[in-house]
């Protein structure tokens, strides 16, 4: 009976430090740039029973931030890093990220590990991995695929570069923001991925746009239009998901005024960047330059914080 009792003592200590380990894992998670994705991500983190240290260099966001249960702000971006046992960066360019890094990686720790989830270059990504390999920290270039909705609804696909061994490392976190994390290869590989994804993205939102532009002008009702393009060969996510026509989907930016998604200037910065990427490499992208024309006159208009779904608005307006 002794024998049974120190057993069953000893399997309840082993699963307290099992979920005593799962804690200090859990502890705190600092998050910097609390954008239209960021928010949702931290929320999924926090729901996920992770704690949850954020930065933003809007006011507002930061005050956002502090009404989440769980969530706690940081002034400077060394306090970020000194108090996380990781880091996640999701910011617009390539500039921010290569700035917050430098500060963050002052204060970092040997072993920790950081995870950036912007889209920038894929060159910018492999400076910031050299920088935290001489820190002895441990780096990701994961950029997110799935939108706003996806943030929402923790289905985000994550195209990682990197270490695999790092990312073995936090699946857990990766988990609990994501229903997907698909490994790329080393640094840099993740973005290439990504650009290539979100190239894709703009060219068939401007399809989607101008279809359903002429086929509402020719009187279709757009819900119908709609459904049956979701049901047949021109299926996609910028028609089933983030519909650029009002009323025509459910839970759509384009029902909001455009307002809440990917802001188009973010999605013209993408364009751009598989745009240069195409040329260093002589790779021919004709559709990719119409795209990026459209979104640049879409951006000197005064759209550029609005979805980028509003090219379905440019086309309208274009016939007036």
């Amino acid at each position: 009976m002794v024998g049974l009792n120190a057993f069953r003592l000893m399997a309840s200590c082993r699963r307290l430090s099992i979920l005593e380990a799962s804690r200090r894992w859990k502890s705190n998670i600092g998050f910097v740039g609390l954008g239209n994705m960021g928010v949702p991500m931290v929320k999924n983190l926090l729901k996920n029973g992770y704690g949850v240290v954020g930065n933003d260099v809007s006011a507002d966001r930061m005050d956002l931030l502090r009404g989440l249960d769980g969530a706690k702000t940081a002034d400077t971006l060394q306090e970020v890093a000194a108090s996380s046992d990781a880091v996640v960066t999701m910011l617009p360019e390539s500039e921010h990220v290569l700035s917050a890094y430098t500060a963050l990686l002052e204060s970092s720790k040997t072993d920790q590990i950081f995870v950036d989830c912007s889209t920038i270059s894929p060159e910018s990504s492999k400076k910031v991995s050299d920088m935290a390999e001489r820190k002895g920290c441990k780096f990701l270039g994961a950029p997110v695929s799935g939108g706003v909705v996806g943030a929402e609804n923790g289905t985000l696909t994550f195209m990682v570069g990197g270490d695999e061994s790092t990312l073995k490392e936090a699946e857990q976190l990766f988990a609990s923001m994501g229903s997907r994390c698909v490994y790329c290869g080393p640094a840099g590989s993740g973005l290439i991925a990504k650009i290539s994804n979100n190239m894709i993205l703009g060219m068939t939102m401007v399809a989607v746009a101008e279809a359903m532009n002429l086929g509402v002008k020719l009187g279709m009702d757009p819900k119908i239009l709609a459904s049956v393009i979701n049901t047949s060969s021109g299926r996609c996510w910028a028609s089933e998901i983030n519909n650029p026509v009002p009323g025509a989907i459910e839970k759509s930016p384009s029902n909001d005024n455009y307002q809440n998604g990917f802001k188009s200037n973010l999605l013209l910065k993408d364009m751009n960047l598989g745009k240069s990427l195409a040329e260093a490499s002589h790779a021919p992208t004709p559709l990719t330059k119409q795209t990026v024309d459209l979104y640049q006159r879409i951006a000197e208009k005064g759209w550029g914080d609005r979805d980028f779904s509003i090219a379905y608005k440019y086309f309208k307006e274009l016939e007036q």
